[in-house]
């Protein structure tokens, strides 16, 4: 009508070129991979815990988020050997990556690295995820305490529960014991994911694990019936080290974390046991599983069986937890033994940060055994107080790194070969790190033996231990002969000034806790420290003075009282003590040492020792002579490395 031309376009359909199948592919795996590096640059390394702590489904199973799109559960006849980890594409592994197992590898096993912008401030949404982390973690570890309520009261359903032939009265005893006492020196063991595996066959726990808390706590109890030999109480929690080396050959050559703990808690109570060798090579085991399972570095990405997955926040706390405990473990046993630590802290790079606090307020009182008489008084009343598991914890993690420079400081093989200059500042840096450690204690965790109430065992463990590297810093610069100088009176006299100071201390506050707990139960640290506080004021008997003579005294007779208890492997370091003491003239005047008396029931008599000649025997066709004692002056003189190791002479 308009006389307009009409112009139709043509169809875009028939001129489009049709995506091929193979670029849409790649397409999408730039946008996964995009995705991915998203994600790093955007959530802390705990963030994904807001979408990943999960628990893969068993039966009666608590969960946390969505469930894993993929199969988590257990290889069937292995429940316990495969680790709970949220899936993720292994094709998003991108960016700069460091080894596992080092450059010199020939099996390389990648973590991804961390952005050094990454890690160098937190953003606000960095730190509110990780807030959410915490109050998930925390509500986790509340319904686990929770469930453990119901089972522990209701007999039907522990009856399920797989102790290992171990009758339920008995092994809840057991694990009770653990929580109370033992749980609380390094936190290795980590209370929800190992109970709630426990109660549902999970991951963290194996009939290993189940079987080295039991033998650890057997140590502490008073159940005549955990005695191979009724009449003898060193053979106490021995079936369960017999089934633990039958069970050993099925767990040595598939690493796992439970195996790891297992070797730890076993390595470490046979020290008490004078089992000095098995705990060496046990705890050796698990430091190498540590490094072999990548343990010791930490990234959003790691290792397992040749397939990359992003950790939960679940696994992140398990495996801090672990290796943590592990160093810890491995600086102390070191100082016990007086050898080289396993775990140097220059090859992790493990956060010390634990994100779950639900243990910190918890109220801590001593264990008592319902079986126990009634009206017994050998069990003295204590109040309950906060644990502050996870702050004193954090302390003596501090200790642990300043034990390490001690060690590698004043007792490597190399420490006799450095310079004067060089050890004095050595010297300076570690009363340094020391006393900016006593300076900055939390409020919290300060205690005045003369005042305060006694807190729970594992804080009074953190102070002795405190002293006690107090006098190893000390210690080699008033021996003659540990270094290939001669230190000057000066330096020589503030060394002892310090090492007395530190003795006494341990004295008071080796009081304080036999006095609110008895020594019976005592950790091999409280052992070690009163060991090394005696030593020191043997040296120093010539002032003639009544306190050292007395603390001397004291100490004698509390460490009676530790062998009659738990501590069975004091026997060689009491042989070689007691020997010591009976050269010194002023101490055998006033100190009776075939029958000095009593203290909490126990005589010295009760503990047998070999006759002890003029000059004894030792290991290696070494003996105990003049080279002992400095007999043309006044001061006692130890030639050796008495202190730095119980059995290094044995």
């Amino acid at each position: 009508m308009k006389n307009q031309d009409c112009e139709y376009p043509k169809d875009g359909r028939t001129a489009v070129v049709r995506a091929k199948k193979e670029d849409i592919r790649s397409l999408q795996k730039q946008v996964e991979e995009l995705k991915a590096q998203i994600r790093g640059r955007t959530t802390a390394e705990d963030a994904s815990s807001t979408d990943d702590i999960h628990r893969c489904e068993t039966s009666d199973h608590i969960e946390f988020g969505p469930r894993c799109p993929r199969d988590c559960t257990p290889a069937a006849g292995r429940p316990n050997e495969v680790s709970r980890l949220p899936c993720a594409d292994p094709s998003s592994l991108e960016g700069r990556q460091i080894q596992v197992y080092g450059a010199t590898s020939l099996l390389p096993s990648y973590l991804e690295a961390p952005l050094a912008n990454f890690q160098s401030k937190e953003t606000d949404e960095d730190a509110f995820l990780k807030n959410v982390t915490r109050d998930r973690l925390i509500a986790f570890s509340a319904i686990i305490k929770q469930k453990e309520t119901i089972i522990y009261s209701t007999p039907n359903i522990a009856a399920n529960i797989d102790f290992d032939g171990v009758p339920v009265d008995m092994a809840m005893h057991l694990l009770e014991l653990h929580w109370n006492r033992l749980h609380f020196m390094y936190l290795l063991t980590y209370r929800p994911v190992i109970m709630d595996s426990l109660f549902n066959s999970g991951p963290y726990m194996n009939k290993l694990l189940l079987n080295a808390i039991y033998l650890q706590s057997s140590l502490y109890s008073d159940r005549l019936s955990l005695r191979s030999d009724p009449d003898d109480s060193q053979t106490m929690g021995m079936s369960f080290y017999e089934r633990f080396k039958s069970l050993l050959i099925h767990y040595v050559d598939k690493p796992t974390l439970p195996t790891v703990v297992a070797l730890l808690t076993c390595g470490a109570c046979l020290l008490q046991y004078g089992k000095q060798s098995a705990s060496w090579v046990y705890c050796g085991m698990a430091y190498r599983m540590i490094v072999d399972l990548g343990y010791h570095l930490e990234d959003q990405r790691c290792s397992q069986s040749g397939e990359h997955a992003k950790l939960s926040a679940l696994d992140k706390e398990v495996r801090r937890r672990v290796y943590w405990g592990a160093y810890a473990t491995d600086k102390f046993q070191s100082l016990y033994l007086g050898r080289p630590p396993g775990l140097q802290q220059c090859y992790s790079n493990v956060p010390r940060d634990f994100l779950d606090s639900y243990e910190e307020l918890e109220e801590w009182r001593p264990y008592i055994d319902p079986r126990a008489r009634l009206g017994d008084t050998s069990v003295p009343v204590y109040p309950g107080r906060p644990s502050y598991a996870v702050s004193t914890f954090q302390c003596l993690l501090q200790l642990s790194v300043i034990t390490e420079t001690i060690v590698n400081a004043f007792y490597s093989t190399n420490d006799a070969k450095a310079s004067e200059h060089i050890l004095v500042q050595s010297r300076q840096s570690v009363k340094a790190q020391l006393d900016r450690w006593r300076e900055t204690l939390p409020g919290h965790l300060l205690f005045n033996p003369d005042t305060d109430e006694t807190p729970p065992p594992h804080q009074m463990t953190l102070y002795t231990t405190y002293w006690t590297l107090v006098i190893l810093a000390e210690q080699p610069f008033l021996r003659r002969g540990h270094f290939e100088f001669t230190p000057i009176p000066e330096l020589q006299y503030e060394s002892k000034k310090r090492c007395i100071e530190a003795s006494l201390e341990i004295r008071n506050l080796i009081a304080a806790y036999k006095k609110a707990f008895s020594l019976r139960r005592a950790q091999y640290g409280i052992s070690y420290a009163m060991y090394g506080a005696v030593l020191v004021l043997l040296q120093h008997t010539d002032q003639d003075c009544e306190e050292y003579t007395e603390a001397i005294r004291f100490f004698w007779l509390a460490l009676l009282e530790c062998q009659n208890g738990c501590g069975h492997g004091l026997k060689g370091p009491l042989r070689l003590l007691k020997s010591l003491m009976r050269r010194i003239e002023k101490v055998v005047q006033r100190i009776d040492l075939d029958c000095p008396g009593t203290t909490g029931g126990l005589a010295s008599s009760d503990v047998q020792f070999e006759p002890t000649p003029a000059t004894e025997t030792l290991g290696q066709g070494e003996t105990w002579g003049a080279s002992w004692l400095n007999l043309e002056t006044e001061d006692l003189f130890f030639a050796d490395d008495t202190i730095f190791g119980f059995f290094a002479q044995e």
